[in-house]
This record gives C-alpha cells, structure tokens and sequence, in this order.
C-alpha cells in the first residue's frame, strides 16, 4: 500500500465536497474494499480528542462495482460545510480493515481552507 503522508485542499463553506480515495496494487490493479471502513475526521487542531472533532464521517464501503475497483467516496454536505467556520483545519482519512485486531492505515492527512462563501441562499 502506498502512504500518502500530507495533502493540503481548499473548500467554500456550504459546498458539497467529496472526497475520493482509490486503490491499486503496486502493479496498477485496483483493490477491492468491500466491507473496508472509511474515517474522515476534521479538526481545529491535530491535539483535539475526536470528541472535539468538526466532524467526523464512517463509510463502510459498500459491495458492489465501486468498492471492487477500489474507490471510496466519503460526501460531506452542503449542510455538514455549511456549518464550519472559515478557517484552517487539520484533517485525516484511514482505512480499517475489520479484522482481530483490526487493521489501521492512515491514508492521507493535511490542512482545509474553508473559505467564506459568498451566496447563503437556502436551496
């Protein structure tokens, strides 16, 4: 498995952001995740327990084509970005593959710009 140690990304507040994340082999295969679980957990500060999270997301990746090309999709929403705050976060995904004792990677880390949005209508 490749580790990808930092990547840093930009969103406006109260738009819908996914965030995508794909499997391969080391020869370019994909990886079936199906059952896999998804941690996306976003913070004021790296120090902050996960109960003082912004947010915290689970997906647990579903069977079907997807999951068996190895794509994970975990969605915040238009309402779930609408709620934070501009500013810097740091942020975090892993994957954990259910087994005794479960099997943790952390696939990514980095720093959020939510940048302030200019239109506010409710859709």
């Amino acid at each position: 498995m490749v580790r990808i140690t930092t990547q840093d990304f930009q969103f406006y507040r109260g738009d819908t952001q996914p965030l995508s994340v794909v499997f391969t082999t080391a020869t370019g295969e994909p990886v079936d995740i199906t059952d896999h679980v998804l941690w996306f957990t976003m913070k004021r500060a790296a120090k902050d327990l996960d109960g003082e999270a912004v947010i915290q997301k689970r997906l647990v990746c579903p069977s079907g084509a997807q999951s068996v090309a190895g794509i994970g999709i975990i969605t915040l929403t238009s309402v779930e970005t609408g709620a934070f705050d501009p500013g810097l976060y740091v942020y975090d995904i892993q994957r954990v593959i259910t087994e005794t004792p479960p099997v943790v990677y952390t696939l990514t880390s980095g720093r959020i710009s939510v940048l302030e949005d200019i239109t506010r209508s409710a859709w």
